[in-house]
């Protein structure tokens, strides 16, 4: 028999002592979850910039040297562009991980010396 919540009814405290466990423990990677979060930021951010380039450009384009209406055409095209880099970087962090992940699970399964 497994008992599976033992502080009498309580279940959020015992997720929060694992995640707590987990963070301190390095018994798993949580790099994963932070190039998550890390990308979502980066997102938010190429999504701003790409308004404030679209509305204000007026103002970048006189800056420039271009119309005001081709800051408007551009700022969505530049917006993409930044947004599959943005992907694309986030994607090789994230197979750093998974590679340090399998390495291990390769070390693990290699006969003893």
């Amino acid at each position: 028999m497994t008992m599976e919540n033992t502080n009498g009814g309580a279940g959020g405290s015992n997720g929060f002592q694992r995640l707590i466990q987990r963070f301190w423990g390095f018994d798993q990677m949580i790099g994963s979850a932070l190039i998550k979060i890390i990308y979502y930021i980066g997102l938010f951010g190429i999504g701003l910039s790409t308004l404030a380039m679209m509305f204000g450009g007026g103002l970048v384009g006189a800056m420039s040297g271009m119309d005001g209406g081709a800051m408007f055409i551009l700022a969505p095209i530049m917006g993409i562009i930044w947004l599959v880099f943005w992907r694309f970087i986030c994607e090789l962090w994230l197979l750093m991980f998974l590679m340090y992940a399998r390495m291990g699970e390769i070390r693990d399964r290699l006969p003893p010396r």
